[in-house]
């Protein structure tokens, strides 16, 4: 009989890599299962993560109350994790909002003001002396929230959260799950080409998949989302000073947009990525169109929409080339993730609502206390925020993203 451990996580994307790393720093005997990024996108016929990236903001600044909370947690996580591998994917280079919404702003003053997030509110027009690079309409707000807030890289986040599991004592199995199904009081992760590995507990962490492992649906809708890649030149990028940055437009096409400053990725090469929400997005139905969506080129017609937002914030930026790469986000009707047992000894944590990036080790780290413990002990966050609800949902149009 094979062996059998006390917790296998199952999907090794953010939220899985630190629940992972969590369990194994606690002395838990765990497994993680989940692939590795895909060469191919085209023809890759396997689960796609949110991952496959160079370029996510990180911030506390939020306005709900939970989200900065578990930014918080994670941010405070980024040295140790960085310390513990050698392995470097956070830019501190500030985080800064602009908005026209008297209420959103409200919300992210009051939230900023309870948790002691550091802030410095002025006009738009006023940020011109120190950030020229950035046009945005006169009289709008801007909050910014400096350093740590700023940049992570997720390729590079999962690769350390993944390397430091091991070196905690962690097993790890690069291959997508199969199947999972209890036997007995146990657990079994099917796997192609391995004997099932057994585990008392689980931990489903398979992002926009969640459902496809799980005996009921959870109330989940995934949509399409696309960002741009602009490329500058190393110079340019040496000198382009500017923070991460959330606008929420005024455009008829996208609900609201976030900006990460210039970036090396894996080609060498260097982009600002914009990710935009879309206004009035259709959800997908089912797995097919969630595959076609990435593996096609449909993203593409969202190319002259984001690169002119990109290019009226940035005027003065010489670009030299463009790409546009698609994205799935997974919402919830609470606009927080499920963290929570589906049945005894199996539990979820997915659902980011294009938000969980920056907060993923933070949600990893709570449900692998809720698996091992088997109760949620968290007294700072109200669990029935994160229960699972079963069911169907549709998201409302309208910004919900750029809080």
């Amino acid at each position: 009989m094979s062996e059998l451990y006390d917790l296998a996580v199952v999907g090794l994307g953010l939220i899985g890599a630190g629940a992972l790393r969590h369990a194994a720093v606690e002395g838990v005997h765990v497994i993680g299962i989940g692939p590795n990024e895909p060469d191919d996108w085209e023809s890759h016929t396997g689960p796609f993560a949110s991952h496959y990236d160079s370029g996510r903001i990180t911030r506390r600044l939020d306005a709900k109350r939970e989200w900065a909370i578990l930014a918080s947690r994670s941010i405070d996580q980024y040295p140790t994790i960085e310390a513990a591998t050698g392995v470097r994917f956070h830019e501190p280079a500030g985080l800064m909002f602009v908005r026209n919404d008297t209420d959103g702003i409200a919300n992210q003053r009051a939230v900023a003001a309870e948790l002691d997030i550091p802030i410095t509110v002025a006009p738009s027009q006023d940020r011109r002396a120190t950030l020229p690079h950035l046009h945005f309409p006169d009289g709008w707000t801007t909050l910014f929230e400096p350093a740590p807030a700023g940049f992570i890289d997720p390729r590079r986040m999962v690769r350390a959260q993944q390397q430091a599991a091991r070196l905690a004592g962690a097993e790890i199995i690069n291959q997508p799950v199969a199947a999972l199904r209890r036997v007995g009081d146990e657990f079994e992760v099917i796997v192609d080409g391995e004997p099932p590995i057994r585990a008392e507990r689980v931990v489903v962490a398979t992002g926009a998949y969640g459902n496809q492992l799980i005996p009921d649906p959870l109330a989940m809708a995934v949509r399409p989302e696309a960002v741009v890649l602009g490329e500058v030149s190393e110079q340019a990028a040496s000198e382009l000073d500017f923070p991460s940055f959330i606008y929420l437009l005024d455009n008829p096409d996208l609900d609201d947009v976030y900006v990460v400053p210039p970036t090396r990725y894996p080609d060498g090469r260097f982009y600002i990525k914009l990710g935009g929400s879309r206004a009035r997005a259709s959800t997908f139905s089912d797995l097919g169109d969630m595959a076609s969506w990435m593996q096609g080129r449909a993203a593409d017609d969202q190319l002259e929409i984001m690169s002119n937002v990109l290019t009226q914030v940035l005027p003065d930026v010489a670009f030299l080339s463009w790409q546009v790469k698609p994205c799935l986000i997974t919402d919830t009707a609470s606009d927080l993730p499920f963290i929570d047992h589906v049945e005894p000894g199996l539990v979820v944590a997915f659902g980011g609502n294009g938000h969980a990036a920056k907060s993923a080790d933070a949600i990893g780290a709570i449900a692998t206390t809720l698996s091992i413990n088997g109760t949620w002990t968290d007294s700072e966050l109200d669990a029935t925020l994160f229960n699972a609800q079963f069911g169907t949902y549709q998201p409302p149009t309208g910004s919900r993203h750029g809080n």
